[in-house]
């Protein structure tokens, strides 16, 4: 079972919930970064789009700061990619669509 088409908004004290979910991907964002805005429709557009298979989380950098720096996040938007709670890839800057859902189908069918 995956995502119900919407991000889940993830916190600090939330964050250990990733690992139940068997595939998921989580951008890590805040309100100020303009690349951030730029890909935040697109990572809702994946949330709805691979709905039943991933579940997509966003994590505010500036509200959370203990899991960015858990995931050594140092620029944003990152995107990180996690498997049974353990991260598999990562994403950093405003990629297109296309090279995101690239990554991401390869994982999906490597697992």
């Amino acid at each position: 079972m995956g995502g119900d088409g919407k991000p889940v908004v993830l916190t600090d004290e939330t964050f250990e919930n990733v690992k139940k979910y068997p595939f998921m991907l989580v951008d890590f964002w805040a309100a100020w970064c303009g690349p951030c805005r730029l890909i935040s429709p697109v990572v809702e557009e994946l949330a709805h789009e691979y709905q039943g298979s991933v579940w997509v989380g966003k994590l505010n950098v500036d509200e959370n700061p203990v899991t960015a720096d858990r995931f050594h996040v140092q620029s944003i938007p990152t995107l990180i990619m996690f498997k049974d709670g353990v991260p598999l890839d990562r994403i950093v800057g405003a990629l297109p669509k296309h090279l995101i859902e690239s990554r991401l189908k390869a994982h999906l069918q490597s697992s």
